[in-house]
């Protein structure tokens, strides 16, 4: 079976104490499936740009409208099964601050994500340094220290 390519936006919601917030997710469809931690977001809409995707999936997997998620600050390519389809995905990652803790509001998700979405938690960069769960993307502690001291990059890196 071909995979399926796809472009996605995807948020590293910091909050004032410079933690970020990650979900947890597994494929529904396997048995005894494994686990991951991610930032927030998802594949774009026929066109829309992955700024405005960014918001939209912010929107609905978090419940918080982000006005604006700033400059893209890394890329990615991806390759991944899920839900029995192969995926070959580029992304595009944003960061950006919020007011304070979010609370995750399941009220936009679709049914694959009520089924795929175990939980959420904010995450400091130590805990992030520190962990043995597999968490995504590879790089987000580079990333979110880089981001933390010096702002956005020039251009997006490469993860």
């Amino acid at each position: 079976m071909p995979s399926r390519t796809r472009r996605a936006a995807r948020v590293v919601l910091v909050d004032p104490t410079d933690t970020i917030l990650l979900i947890r997710s597994h494929d529904p469809t396997l048995e005894a499936a494994p686990q991951w931690w991610h930032v927030p977001g998802g594949g774009l809409d026929p066109g829309e740009t992955p700024a405005a995707a960014a918001v939209r999936e912010v929107f609905e997997e978090v419940g918080y409208r982000l006005d604006d998620p700033g400059p893209p600050v890394a890329t990615r390519r991806a390759s991944f099964t899920y839900l029995g389809e192969d995926y070959r995905q580029a992304e595009t990652f944003y960061v950006a601050r919020v007011p304070r803790r979010l609370v995750l509001d399941p009220s936009s998700w679709t049914a694959t994500e009520q089924r795929s979405i175990l939980g959420w938690a904010w995450w400091s960069v130590p805990d992030l340094r520190a962990t043995t769960e597999t968490v995504y993307p590879t790089g987000l502690v580079r990333l979110l220290d880089d981001w933390l001291r010096s702002g956005p990059p020039a251009r997006p890196r490469r993860l």
